[in-house]
C-alpha cells in the first residue's frame, strides 16, 4: 500500500506543475499591448531631472579664409575660465567656424551654445573655442566685423 500511495502522491504533484508550466511557458502568441511604446524623444523629463538636450546636427556659421587674424583676439581670462570649466560651449562644436588651419567651436553672446555661470559675456560678441579641455583657448570677435564671413542660417 505504501508503494501505491507514493505513486499517487507523485502523480498528483506532477499534474498541477505540468499544467502550470504550460500556461507560464506558452509563447505561441503574444498580446498586442505587451510591448511599451517605442522611444519617445519628446516626452517631458521626470521631475527633478535637467531637461534633455535636443539632438541637432552641427553646422558651420563662419568661413574664415584668413583664420581669426584681425577678426578676433585671444582672451586670457576667458581661456583660463574655459580650462576650469566655467566658460564653455553648451555642446562642443554645435556651431563652428571653418578656417584653413583649424575648426573653431562658436558660441554667441546672446546665449546660443554658451555656458556662462559668471556672466562674463559681452553683448555683440562672438566667442571662438579651440580645444575645450585643459588646453582650452577662447577668442572674442565683434559680430558686426564678422558678418561678411557669416554663412550660417
Amino acid at each position: 500500500m505504501t508503494r501505491r500511495l507514493a505513486a499517487l502522491l507523485l502523480t498528483a504533484s506532477l499534474v498541477p506543475a505540468a499544467a502550470g508550466a504550460q500556461e507560464v511557458l506558452r509563447t505561441d502568441r503574444t498580446q498586442p499591448g505587451h510591448l511599451g511604446p517605442t522611444f519617445r524623444a519628446y516626452e517631458p523629463p521626470p521631475p527633478g531631472h535637467e531637461p534633455r538636450l535636443r539632438r541637432t546636427e552641427s553646422r558651420a556659421v563662419y568661413k574664415l579664409p584668413n583664420g581669426l587674424n584681425g577678426l578676433a583676439m585671444r582672451d586670457r581670462t576667458l581661456s583660463h575660465l574655459c580650462q576650469r570649466g566655467a566658460f564653455l560651449q553648451q555642446i562642443d562644436g554645435l556651431y563652428w567656424a571653418a578656417s584653413p588651419d583649424y575648426r573653431y567651436g562658436v558660441a554667441f553672446s546672446g546665449g546660443a551654445n554658451l555656458v556662462d555661470p559668471q556672466n562674463r559675456r559681452q553683448p555683440g560678441k562672438t566667442y571662438f573655442f579651440r580645444n575645450q579641455d585643459s588646453r582650452c583657448e577662447v577668442w572674442i570677435g565683434d559680430q558686426a566685423k564678422l558678418m561678411p564671413h557669416y554663412i550660417g542660417g
